[in-house]
C-alpha cells in the first residue's frame, strides 16, 4: 500500500503561520518561556531566548515537496554557516492523500526507509541517517532517524520525527552544528516535550 507521503526536509524554511505568545513551560529541567503556536494547523512548541523565530530562515539537509506550513525557532547565539542558522527547531505540515491508520503504519514506514530517505541521499551527498525506529511524539505514533551531513565541510547533526495524525504529516527537526548538538540537548528535549497537536484544530485545507 502507498502512503503517498509528502514529507521531506525541504531546502528552504520560510517562519510563517505562527503566533508566538507568551506560555512558560518546562521540560528536563529546562524552562521554556515562550510558546510559538499554529492555529491553523493545531500545533504548538515552547521555546526560549536565544531561540527565536526567523524570517526568510533557511537549512540545508534534503530537499521534498513543499510543506503546507512550516513553524521554525533558531538559536541567535548558535552557529552560522554561510550566514544562516543553523541550531533550530523546525515543524512542517504536509497534507496526505489518505489519512494514517494503526494499520498504515507499517507501510508508512517502509516508505520512509524505500522513497523519502533515498530522495534525500540522491539530494545532499554524504547525508547519512540511521535505522527508522517507532516512536510517539505529542502522543501520536511517529516514527525518528537520527541524521548526519556537512554544509561547507562543518558537520551538523539532527533528528527528524514523522508524526501522524489522520491525513495530516507533522515533520518536527531539531538541527544543530555538531560542536553544539551535546549542550543543546536538554533545550531540544524540552522543546520536544512541549510539542503538542490539537486535532480538532488540524486544518489541512485550510477551512
Amino acid at each position: 500500500m502507498s502512503i503517498g507521503l509528502l514529507a521531506g526536509c525541504s531546502a528552504s524554511v520560510s517562519v510563517g503561520d505562527a503566533s508566538p505568545s507568551q506560555a512558560p513551560a518546562s521540560g528536563g529541567g529546562v524552562s521554556l518561556t515562550k510558546t510559538l503556536v499554529n492555529e491553523q494547523f493545531g500545533f504548538s512548541f515552547g521555546y526560549s531566548p536565544p531561540f527565536e523565530p526567523q524570517d526568510d530562515a533557511t537549512f540545508d539537509g534534503g530537499s521534498g515537496s513543499e510543506s503546507t506550513a512550516t513553524s521554525s525557532v533558531f538559536d541567535t547565539e548558535g552557529s552560522q554557516i554561510d550566514g544562516q542558522y543553523r541550531d533550530a527547531f523546525v515543524v512542517s505540515v504536509y497534507e496526505l492523500p489518505q489519512p494514517v491508520t494503526q494499520e498504515d503504519l507499517p507501510a508508512a514506514k517502509a516508505e520512509i526507509e524505500n522513497t523519502l530517505i533515498p530522495q534525500l541521499k540522491q539530494s545532499t551527498p554524504g547525508i547519512e541517517f540511521s535505522a527508522v525506529t517507532e516512536t510517539t511524539l505529542a502522543g501520536k505514533p511517529a516514527f525518528r532517524t537520527d541524521v548526519s551531513f556537512e554544509v561547507n565541510k562543518k558537520p551538523i547533526k539532527s533528528t527528524m520525527y514523522f508524526i501522524f495524525d489522520g491525513s495530516t504529516q507533522y515533520q518536527v527537526l531539531v538541527q544543530a552544528a555538531d560542536q553544539n548538538w551535546e549542550a543543546l540537548q536538554p533545550t531540544f528535549d524540552a522543546m520536544l516535550a512541549s510539542f503538542t497537536i490539537s486535532s480538532s484544530s488540524a486544518s489541512p485545507s485550510g477551512t
